[in-house]
């Protein structure tokens, strides 16, 4: 039943039009921010790396436009490149000359080291790639095949490669500005979103209220100054009370031509039994009495209009455990009961009367199967109480559990009862929505656990 009610909510809550529209604008507005990040970020990267391969293919025409020729196996340059970091080891800027079968020109930043030249591939064009560099850094590089003035043989591999964490610094800074800026917007969004659904779901709690004034009597009809998306419901409604209203009067109007129908014939009956004493004129005459108290009765009941207010049972749960316990301290003397402090105040929301048909029947069970002790706890767990009886008896298989509500099943023959005890527990534990368990009890016995409504504290 529990499990029930706990669907019945979730699925109340799935209903709901205020959580449907949030849920809605929240979902759209995380799904437009992401998106809308992913193609910023992507565009900032693809700007950033474009930037710094025309940064890379400038430098790359400065090395192939400083170079002059060969001369004596070397290269010759009409100047330095004038970048100093080309000069300073490990800098992550570096360039490097290739060709096959010949040793490798390259800038005094690479030190003892050289970049990987794939000379099997041609490069024509100016082509882009990644690389490990020194000290594994991760580099950028620009290539292309290039001949030389006095050696028109040759194709020299022309390398630039810068190393990439400029560019990944500000790739990872721009991500976070990005990040917190589209998170404190999306916060803002979905703020304004249940603003907006606040503001314009109030016309509905309106109607709710002005119902409420309808249903105890303060108004009438619903105002008419509703939204105007709202307004048509409001004016059905209306025309809802009066139709119901009318079909209300008519039926009074009914009852009362009914009763003024039947009291002439009832009057006449009564006068003709008195005017002719015997033993039929008393029948007709007590009959006629009878008649006509009902008639006064239910015509009343159809003229008077009367608010009914649904009080809701409350009953102190120690009170009622402590006077179960004690009479059935006296039915079983052999046995004895313990009643566990509960630590404060607990109320059964419902009949005295059927939580002690309930708790009397567990501690009657107990009794009859305990070896020598029955204890009894409750307690206040959130919105329900939590009834514990405990026994040292053999207890009870758990194949045969659930046959022990059954109407009319008893597992033992020999011991007296009737099979209806723990049956009634369950239906009437059923009715107030709560749960009862069979678990062990240890080191061996049966502890029965009863889940049930709880009463607010305070009257």
């Amino acid at each position: 039943m529990l499990i029930q009610k706990n669907k019945t909510a979730k699925a109340s809550v799935n209903r709901s039009l205020w959580f449907r529209l949030i849920s809605y604008s929240v979902v759209w507005t995380l799904f437009a921010l992401i998106l809308g990040g992913y193609l910023l970020s992507l565009t900032f990267k693809e700007t950033i790396e474009n930037n710094f391969d025309v940064r890379l293919n400038s430098l790359l025409e400065n090395l192939i436009g400083v170079s002059d020729s060969i001369s004596e196996g070397e290269i010759t340059f009409y100047r330095s490149m004038a970048d100093s970091r080309f000069e300073q080891p490990y800098s992550g800027w570096y360039w490097q000359i290739s060709a096959e079968d010949e040793e490798s020109f390259r800038s005094r930043s690479l030190w003892d080291q050289k970049l990987d030249s794939d000379l099997d591939t041609p490069a024509s064009q100016t082509r882009f790639s990644r690389a490990i560099g020194p000290e594994d850094q991760k580099l950028r590089r620009a290539e292309r095949d290039i001949t030389l003035p006095g050696d028109d043989k040759t194709v020299y591999r022309f390398i630039i490669a810068i190393d990439r964490s400029e560019i990944d610094e500000q790739l990872d800074r721009f991500d976070n500005i990005l990040i917190y800026s589209l998170g404190a917007l999306g916060l803002g969004l979905i703020a304004a979103s249940l603003l907006q659904v606040f503001l314009g779901l109030k016309p509905l709690r309106n109607i709710r209220q002005s119902l409420a004034r309808i249903r105890t009597g303060v108004d009438a009809h619903l105002p008419d100054d509703f939204p105007m998306e709202i307004q048509p419901l409001a004016d059905e409604m209306n025309a809802l009370l009066d139709h119901n209203n009318q079909i209300v009067e008519r039926s009074r109007t009914q009852v009362g031509n009914l009763a003024h129908a039947l009291k002439t014939p009832l009057a006449v009956l009564m006068n003709e039994s008195e005017r002719h004493p015997g033993q039929l004129s008393r029948v007709v005459s007590k009959q006629a009495n009878i008649m006509r108290r009902q008639v006064d009765h239910y015509l009343r009941r159809a003229r008077v209009a009367a608010s009914t207010r649904v009080i809701t049972s409350r009953t102190e749960v120690w009170t009622a455990l402590n006077d179960i316990c004690r009479v059935m301290a006296k039915i079983h003397r052999d046995k004895h009961f313990t009643m566990m402090p509960t630590g404060g105040d607990v109320f059964f929301r419902g009949e005295r009367q059927d939580l002690e048909e309930m708790v009397g029947n567990l501690i009657e069970n107990a009794a009859k199967w305990a070896d020598s002790k029955v204890i009894v706890s409750c307690q206040r767990k959130g919105e329900h109480i939590l009834i514990q009886v405990v026994d040292d008896g053999p207890g009870i298989d758990r194949q045969v559990r659930e046959a022990v509500f059954i109407r009319g099943e008893r597992l033992d023959e020999n011991t007296p009862g009737t099979g209806l005890g723990l049956s009634i527990v369950k239906d009437l534990t059923g009715l107030y929505g709560g749960e009862i368990v069979l678990m062990d009890n240890e080191p061996h016995g049966l502890l029965v656990r009863l889940t049930l409504p709880a009463a607010a504290t305070n009257s």
